[in-house]
């Protein structure tokens, strides 16, 4: 751990920074989403919590590409979308899954589990467009 924070250099602090700024941002409007989706509409927990990824996923791509990521060059916008679209599926079957634990399984209040799921799906997140999506 020790030498990945030495490595890290001031614009990879600031892309962290802008990167959890922007999933400040996109999870709220997630869980906004769900709980409307959930209470408001009364779909069931898992296709609330899929709807209400897929539409905070737009906006994701939206924000990061504006303020946290940056385009490889050759690739054009279309071809970034698809990539952050697969990224995103994972990060969505991730998210069913581990709301499928946590509430299905463990029996936590959805809200608790979308908590937990949140932790561990933003991390794939971050890992993944950082190695797929950004020029390097």
């Amino acid at each position: 751990m020790e030498k990945f924070v030495d490595k890290l250099k001031g614009t990879d602090i600031v892309q962290i920074r802008n990167f959890l700024i922007v999933g400040v941002v996109v999870t709220a409007f997630d869980f906004v989403m769900l709980k409307f989706l959930t209470d408001g509409l009364k779909l069931h927990y898992l296709i609330a919590a899929g709807l209400a990824f897929l539409i905070s996923t737009v906006l994701n791509y939206l924000l990061s590409m504006k303020f946290v990521f940056q385009g490889r060059e050759g690739r054009s916008r279309r071809e970034e979308f698809i990539v952050f679209a697969i990224l995103c599926g994972m990060g969505l079957a991730l998210t069913e899954l581990f709301m499928w634990l946590f509430v299905g399984k463990l029996e936590l209040h959805y809200m608790l589990a979308k908590l937990f799921t949140t932790f561990f799906v933003t991390l794939w997140s971050f890992l993944s467009r950082k190695i797929f999506l950004e020029r390097h």
